[in-house]
């Protein structure tokens, strides 16, 4: 067990091998493809031999056409640690939540996508990296569905001249590969090789999340309208649980392209009678209503944190945040563990706002209790088990 004065940083990164979407995840691409060579399938272009696939006899799919798009910079972010895996990859058989991917591509990458036909066809996006400005380019070879499952190899190329000088910095960059098979593949399986000549196969079927699409909100966008004095237990022997934080908090995060670990957590308050009207109604409780603080993995890499019992529920009063919660002697026992969330996964608290509710959770310390009752006024959330990630809501009482 580990004392909340001992605070132990467990929130890490996990490595290679984790799924994104219906597709891959274990690194990104190389730098700057130029769009216009590589959308028409032909060796050239990075298919290998094109699009004449198997011819069926073994009773799997029969690929009949296939096509490639070099889309020039890496759409994930990157939101992937290159020391870590060889590329970042996904399969869209239809438009989804992921689809965001594509909000700000190039034209012609837009109308290579805008020109898929998912009825007979899918998409697989991938990514990798490559050590100079010249490995800016994926190409694709060994196209091929077998009992649902499209397979190939994606490799960076270094696409100088012989008398092309190139810049030394770590590039990465996308394609898209765009197959159609009868039936249509539901799954990927790449062999991806970086721009060092290391390859890893990749495959999964979580995914990278758009921290603008999550559901909930961060926190109000007007200032309290109640700010209650100090919190005051009359029992003596109550400790008031103390903030875990030392610098501050940020408030939702989740940018999803970091390499720090805040950007690849976003978190929100979850109203589960919000109809979609006001924000702010969203944001309001009364006592007895139920509140949801969901936490999501937005990258496209698995990340660690530490028992989801580290939080602070607290209300802001005229000395500042303090928490609601205490226990007798002060004493908050916290188990040292790192549990590790893949790309796309949510987990969740759900609250009643009473003062038994507050304290309901099982992964809390033993003998945490609320004390004074609770006051109307602004309250936040603050998970201290991974880059103090904090959002807020109001309640009304």
């Amino acid at each position: 067990m580990t004392e909340l004065t001992r605070r132990t940083a467990i929130y890490g990164i996990g490595s290679g091998g984790v799924a994104a979407l219906a597709g891959c995840t274990d690194g990104t691409d190389p730098g700057a493809g130029d769009g216009d060579d590589g959308s028409d399938g032909d060796g050239e272009d990075g298919t290998g031999d094109g699009g004449d696939g198997d011819d069926g006899d073994d009773g799997g799919s029969v690929v009949t056409d296939t096509a490639v798009q070099q889309v020039g910079v890496a759409l994930s972010g990157p939101a992937w640690n290159r020391e870590s895996r060889r590329g970042f990859c996904v399969l869209f058989t239809e438009e989804d939540e992921s689809w965001w991917l594509f909000d700000d591509v190039p034209a012609e990458v837009g109308e290579f996508v805008a020109a898929t036909d998912f009825d007979e066809s899918v998409l697989a996006y991938v990514e990798s990296v490559g050590p100079t400005t010249c490995h800016n380019r994926i190409a694709f070879d060994e196209v091929d569905v077998e009992a649902g499952t499209l397979s190939a190899s994606a490799t960076v190329e270094n696409t100088a001249g012989d008398d092309e000088a190139c810049g030394e910095a770590i590039t990465f960059s996308g394609a898209l590969l765009r197959v159609t098979a009868d039936p249509r593949p539901e799954s990927l399986r790449l062999s991806v090789t970086d721009g060092w000549g290391e390859t890893a196969e990749l495959t999964g079927d979580e995914g990278v999340r758009d921290p603008a699409r999550l559901d909930g909100f961060v926190r109000p966008e007007s200032d309290p309208h109640t700010v209650p004095a100090p919190l005051d237990c009359e029992d003596a022997s109550f400790g008031r649980h103390p903030s875990a934080y030392a610098d501050g908090v940020s408030w939702g995060a989740g940018g999803g392209a970091g390499e720090d670990g805040g950007s690849a957590l976003a978190l929100r308050v979850v109203n589960p009678a919000y109809d979609g009207g006001d924000r702010a109604e969203a944001l309001t409780f009364e006592r007895g209503d139920d509140v949801r603080i969901e936490l999501t993995n937005v990258s496209s890499r698995p990340v660690s944190v530490g028992n989801h019992g580290k939080y602070n529920v607290e209300a802001f009063t005229e000395a500042g945040w303090e928490d609601v919660r205490g226990a007798e002697d002060a004493r908050f026992d916290y188990t040292d563990e790192a549990i590790s969330h893949p790309p796309g996964e949510t987990v969740a608290w759900e609250f009643t706002m009473t003062e038994s509710g507050l304290v309901a959770d099982e992964n809390q310390p033993e003998g945490l209790r609320v004390c004074p009752d609770l006051q109307p006024g602004r309250y936040r959330f603050v998970f201290f088990g991974a880059a103090d990630i904090a959002v807020a809501f109001d309640y009304v009482g």
